[in-house]
C-alpha cells in the first residue's frame, strides 16, 4: 500500500513526522533504499527439550517498545542459573528443572508482551492523522501524578518479576 503512493509521498510523510530530516530524505532514491522492519512479539510454546533450554529472544521475541527485551533475557538467565546450579553440579538436570524455568518466566514474558502491544497500538494510532493521538482521559488524569512515572521506571528497569542471583554456600 505504501509503495503504491510512490517514493515522493513516502519522503513527504517522513518530513511531516520528523521535519529535521528534510535535507536527508533525498537520499531515498527508490524503494530499494527503504527497508521495512517487521516487528513481531511471539514466544515458543515449549522453551526446552532434553539438552536444550531457550531463553531470551530464543524463547520469546519482544517488541522494541520500552527496550525491555534484554532485561527479560537477563532475568531468564538468572532464573535458569538459580534453578539449574545445584542439578548441574550433581549432573542431574531433567525436564522438570527446565519446565520450572519456563513456568517461572512465562508470566512476566506474557504480561510484558501484552503491555508492549497496548503501548504500540497507542503510539501508532495517531500515525497518518492530522491531530496527535491522545491517551484516554483516565490515563491523562493519572499522568498528572508521579505514580505513572515511577511505574514506567520500574517496568523498564526490573519488569514484573525481578530475579535475584541465589548464591551457593560452596565458596565458604
Amino acid at each position: 500500500m505504501m509503495r503504491s503512493r510512490g517514493i515522493e509521498d513516502f519522503r513527504a510523510g517522513i518530513v511531516e513526522i520528523a521535519p529535521f530530516l528534510r535535507d536527508r530524505v533525498g537520499e531515498l532514491r527508490d524503494w530499494n533504499d527503504v527497508k521495512v522492519l517487521t516487528i513481531r512479539a511471539d514466544r515458543l510454546r515449549k522453551w526446552y527439550r532434553s539438552g536444550l533450554l531457550c531463553i531470551g529472544d530464543a524463547a520469546h521475541a519482544m517488541s522494541p517498545i520500552g527496550g525491555v527485551g534484554v532485561n527479560l533475557a537477563i532475568q531468564d538467565a538468572v532464573a535458569a542459573a538459580n534453578v539449574l546450579a545445584e542439578p548441574l553440579r550433581k549432573g542431574a538436570v531433567n525436564g522438570d528443572h527446565l519446565e520450572k524455568i519456563q513456568r517461572r518466566r512465562s508470566f512476566p514474558t506474557r504480561l510484558t508482551q501484552r503491555l508492549q502491544g497496548i503501548l504500540q497500538k497507542q503510539l501508532f494510532r495517531g500515525l497518518g492523522k492530522s491531530e496527535p493521538a491522545r491517551l484516554p482521559w483516565p490515563l491523562r488524569l493519572a499522568e498528572r501524578t508521579t505514580l505513572p512515572c515511577r511505574m514506567r521506571a520500574r517496568f523498564i528497569a526490573v519488569g514484573f518479576r525481578p530475579e535475584h542471583v541465589k548464591t551457593l554456600d560452596v565458596y565458604k
